[in-house]
Parts: structure tokens; sequence; C-alpha cells
């Protein structure tokens, strides 16, 4: 889907706008069996996989019952803050949610950080995968499908299906549709923020084409830029890792709630 024209424009004064054409949903991709794989976000996905299970492998690694590292606090204090607020609200059986929504925004949390390596080239090398809506649709099947599960152990299946008609039985195509939403909009929420990131590197890459008197003046201000863009790119990842981590805690809080 083409975004911007191709071509060099100019605005007043002489100042050249540049265009170009940038797609969204371009992949490397192989088909096999009737299906089709993305080849750079299942590489994407498996080197931030990798980067999770090492630091995992390192914290067991390095914990210890007396004075903990900078690293083993950190998790410690993620670890608690999740507790806390589980506890306070679902009881004891919110502890069983933890290493989900801990893995959760960790792996997000990496991912979401690979856009730092992004350089605004059609197919690159190594990008955030949660800019294909494939991987962000995946992670939120991984939460809904527990939560519903969640909700039927503590509610019954009768409860269950009664929350549907809830508090009002005429009420159930509205409650029928936040359901069937909560997935889609927790895996467009997390799409649509890391692949406009992609695009904004896009169109700063596009600058260096830029001159004036054969002066690359694009090359000058496409480095600036980046670098600022890739510095707030990092907060931006962690706010999505910690939204989609909180959606989670919260979806579970409401299933597995008996008052709702």
């Amino acid at each position: 889907m083409s975004l911007l024209g191709s071509g060099l424009g100019r605005l007043g004064g002489g100042l050249p706008i540049l265009a170009t054409n940038i797609s969204v949903g371009d992949h490397l991709h192989v088909a096999a069996g009737g299906l089709t794989f993305n080849l750079d976000t299942l590489w994407e996905t498996g080197v931030a996989m990798l980067v999770v299970i090492g630091l995992g492998l390192l914290v067991s690694r390095r914990a210890t019952s007396g004075v903990p590292g900078k690293l083993q606090l950190m998790w410690e204090m993620a670890v608690d803050a999740i507790n806390r607020q589980l506890e306070g609200s679902v009881g004891p059986r919110g502890r069983s949610i933890v290493p989900l929504a801990l893995a959760l925004f960790v792996f997000i949390l990496v991912a979401n950080w690979l856009t730092t390596f992004e350089i605004g080239a059609k197919i690159d090398p190594l990008g955030p995968p949660t800019a294909d809506i494939n991987l962000t649709l995946a992670l939120a099947v991984i939460v809904i499908v527990p939560v519903h599960v969640a909700s039927i152990r503590t509610r019954g299946l009768r409860g269950y299906v009664k929350h549907y008609f809830s508090p009002y039985p005429f009420l159930f195509p509205i409650n029928l549709v936040e359901e069937i939403a909560k997935p889609i909009t927790l895996a467009l929420r997390l799409f649509g923020n890391l692949l406009s990131s992609v695009l904004m590197i896009a169109l700063l890459a596009a600058l260096a084409a830029w001159t004036i008197a054969h002066i690359p003046i694009g090359d000058v201000a496409t480095l600036l830029l980046e670098t600022v863009w890739k510095l707030f790119d990092l907060l931006i990842g962690a706010i999505q890792a910690f939204i989609f981590s909180l959606l989670t805690i919260l979806y579970f809080d409401a299933a597995m709630s008996d008052a709702h």
C-alpha cells in the first residue's frame, strides 16, 4: 500500500519536499504447506526470544539470597509490583498470572527495541517483529484464550455465559462485541505504534537524497533526526510493552473477579 507518491517536489522558497514509496507489510516470505511464512519476522522474533532466554539464564545464574545484583533487583521489583497489584484485586489466585505478564513485557520490550537497528530499508536485517500484525495477533491470542479459560474456571460455565447478559439481557450484543474487540485492539495498538516507527525511519532515510549545490544536506539531516528519533523510539517501545502487559493484567483481573 503506497503511502506517499514518488518524486521530488518543492515548497515555496525552493525547499525540496522528498516523497518516496513506502509499503506496509513488505516481508521476505516463503510458501509451504499452503501457508505463507514471513522469514524476516521469524528471524527477528527468534533473535528477541534468544535475548529474553539469555537474560533469564543470566538472572537465574546470578541469583542470590544475599545482596542482589542490579539485574536481579530490577527483576524482583517488577515481580513484586505485579504481585501486589494482582493480589490486591484478584487475591492469591493472581500469582499464576505473574509469569505470563512479566514474560510478555520483557519479550515485547526486547522486540520493540530491535527498532533501534532499523535503517529505513524496504526489508531490514533486524527490525521490530512487532511491526508485523501476524505477531501481535498471535500475542493477543496468547493472552485472550487463557483469560476466557480463567473466567470459566472462576465463574463456572453458567456464570461465564451469564456475564454476557449482565447487567441486562439486552446488552448481550454489546458485551459480545466488547469481548471480540479485546484481542483485536490489543494487537492493533502494538502493531500500529511500531509500524509508525518503521515508517518514520523510512521517511527520515529518504531525506538522504536531499542535496543543495551537491552538498549532502540530507545525509546530515538524516543522521541527526534518526539519532533523536531512535532515542524517542526506545521510550515508545517501553511504554507499549508496559501497556500490553498492563492490559493483560486488567483482562485477567476482570475475568477472575467474582463480583463481575
